[in-house]
């Protein structure tokens, strides 16, 4: 039949091509606290002195009892295990005299200090450290407008360590207790502006202090 013609095809446009997305970077955990080269941290301190007993007399030792006091330390943290520096202390002791009635007593330490720690990275920073350096312990009466102090001084060691929590990646916050001993202290005793030395073994006199301490570490410097 000559007026019969194929249908025509019917013409589609081709399927996009699939594009595949790049996959997203995985989830990496939280950072870690991160160990910093330099450490400063200051503290607040509640002592307990403690005495040497002496064979003549202990008049200056009986009345002493705990107080408040401040410290710091600066530390260089070479490794994430290790760190050393130097440390101060000032302690105001509480001091009642039977003697006089306006007393005072003090303690203090100055010195070189090494701290281990226990982990590289995490939010807790448990720490021991000894310290080397001058400590003293002494008294201060004022009786009619007369001043009397007696002061042992020397050589001193030192022992701690301390819990501390990471509140961010450049400051802990954590407890800490130490004790500081005076190796074979000189003892001294003046009157008005007379000084003279005293023979430890017949005088009871201060040989250190133990310390709690509610202690502030400022992270600086790049990580160690």
């Amino acid at each position: 039949m000559s007026g019969w013609a194929a249908p025509a095809r019917a013409e589609h446009a081709p399927p996009p091509a699939i594009v595949l997305a790049p996959a997203p970077p995985p989830e990496l955990p939280a950072p870690e606290a991160m160990r910093r080269a330099f450490e400063v941290a200051p503290e607040l301190r509640l002592s307990l002195p403690s005495c040497s007993a002496g064979s003549a007399t202990e008049e200056r030792c009986d009345g002493m009892g705990v107080g408040p006091g401040f410290g710091a330390t600066l530390l260089w943290r070479p490794t994430p295990y290790f760190a050393f520096g130097g440390a101060f202390d000032l302690e105001a002791f509480r001091f009642q005299s039977a003697a006089a009635p306006d007393e005072r007593a003090s303690g203090s330490f100055v010195g070189l200090v090494g701290r281990v720690y226990f982990f590289e990275q995490g939010r807790f920073e448990p720490s021991v450290e000894l310290g080397l350096g001058e400590g003293s312990l002494g008294t201060r009466t004022n009786d009619a407008g007369l001043t009397s102090t007696e002061r042992a001084a020397g050589l001193a060691m030192r022992v701690g360590g301390g819990l501390e929590l990471y509140l961010g990646q450049r400051v802990r916050l954590g407890p800490a207790l130490s004790w500081t001993h005076l190796v074979a202290p000189g003892l001294r005793r003046c009157a008005g502006s007379q000084c003279v030395a005293q023979n430890p073994s017949e005088n009871g006199h201060g040989s250190g202090f133990s310390s709690v301490s509610l202690r502030l570490t400022l992270l600086l410097g790049p990580s160690s």
